[in-house]
């Protein structure tokens, strides 16, 4: 199958074909899909989220929050591409990542329809991923702007994730308060022994890296480093509570 696309499509792409995802991305996807691409669609009818659907996903919203603050920064692009080097294993699906990302940088994106699309698809533990791999993307370059930290928080709404889920996320990547360990965990820093172990045992089951194994190896280790930062806030809040 040759297409620009081709180790991408080889993933597996079933939903984002559909709606206003693959209104967006028909102009080269839809043209020049194969009968074996449209089979593979029709025969996984929104069961699982499949790899393809996850990174057209994951590169169609960061496109948006790229474009947030009107300046597409070539430098900025460059960190993207060397940090989707260095977390998947597959040279030529970050390629094809890469060359999706500059063709949907012209494009207009309807975030809300776009989301609304995910959000109906996708299950949660993929979200959670997905909105973990933005920040880490966004943070390519070691800041993020804040028309970033803005666009973000509006689709973890929008993709009907909860404002804690996007705190714990957030400290993930920012743990410069004291604060930070308990939001994390999404408690507050009063809470009791018993509390913060109900609660350790919630945010452990809710990122376990089993959960997102269906997207593949690469995806898993991203949820490694997001579930060691669970354990570690645990880590902490026992030293701090002496428990």
């Amino acid at each position: 199958m040759e297409t620009i696309y081709k180790a991408l499509i080889g993933a597996g792409i079933g939903w984002v074909v559909l709606g206003p995802i693959g209104a967006i991305i028909g102009g080269v996807i839809g043209v020049q899909m194969t009968d074996s691409v449209v089979k593979r669609k029709r025969s996984h009818p929104y069961m699982q989220t499949q790899k393809g659907d996850f990174f057209v996903s994951l590169v169609v919203i960061f496109a948006y929050v790229v474009k947030a603050d009107k300046k597409i920064r070539k430098s900025e692009i460059s960190y993207v591409e060397n940090y989707l080097l260095a977390n998947f294993s597959d040279p030529d699906l970050v390629q094809d990542l890469m060359n999706m990302l500059r063709n949907l940088l012209e494009k207009e994106i309807e975030i809300q329809k776009v989301s609304k699309q995910i959000a109906d698809n996708m299950d949660y533990a993929s979200r959670l991923q997905l909105t973990h791999l933005l920040f880490g993307i966004a943070l390519a370059d070691g800041e993020l702007h804040p028309s970033e930290e803005d666009a973000i928080r509006k689709i973890i709404i929008l993709l009907k994730l909860s404002i804690q889920d996007y705190q714990s996320i957030f400290s993930i990547y920012h743990q410069k308060d004291k604060d930070s360990v308990y939001k994390i965990l999404e408690i507050s820093p009063d809470a009791s022994v018993d509390e913060v172990k109900n609660a350790y045992k919630k945010m452990a089951n809710k990122y376990h890296p089993d959960k997102v194994s269906h997207l593949g190896e690469d995806i898993v280790k991203v949820a490694e480093e997001k579930f060691k930062a669970v354990n570690n806030a645990y880590s902490s809040i026992r030293k701090i509570k002496g428990f």
